[in-house]
């Protein structure tokens, strides 16, 4: 193998690991919007106004429905903005969305 094929391998190999690694996050990213506009349809803005994950319909999907369907990245968009602080818990497990802290987020638009 000359050196021209070992740096089409090397080069193959990189997309790969970066694809690996960036595909996920963005996708996850683009998710994010839409949690919140969930959260904001169903107005489980506010302690006050928190909501279980059936009723805000975010739910994992079961193995079988995840077979048959595109990968939902909604369930890691909600971890991340958990993370984030802009989803609060109560403490009896319900979720809501935290306006004040969205508003010093880069979600801040929506």
């Amino acid at each position: 193998m000359d050196a021209s094929g070992i740096l089409f391998i090397i080069l193959i190999v990189i997309l790969f690991i970066l694809s690996v690694m960036f595909i996920p996050y963005w996708l996850t990213m683009r998710a994010v919007p839409k949690v919140i506009k969930t959260f904001r349809q169903k107005n489980a803005v506010g302690e006050h106004n928190a909501m279980n994950m059936e009723e805000l319909e975010l739910k994992p999907k079961s193995i079988f429905r995840r077979m048959l369907t595109r990968r939902d990245y909604s369930q890691h968009a909600l971890q991340f903005l958990i993370r984030a602080d802009v989803v609060d818990i109560t403490e009896e497990g319900e979720f809501f969305l935290n306006d004040e802290k969205l508003m010093l987020s880069k979600w801040r638009h929506l």
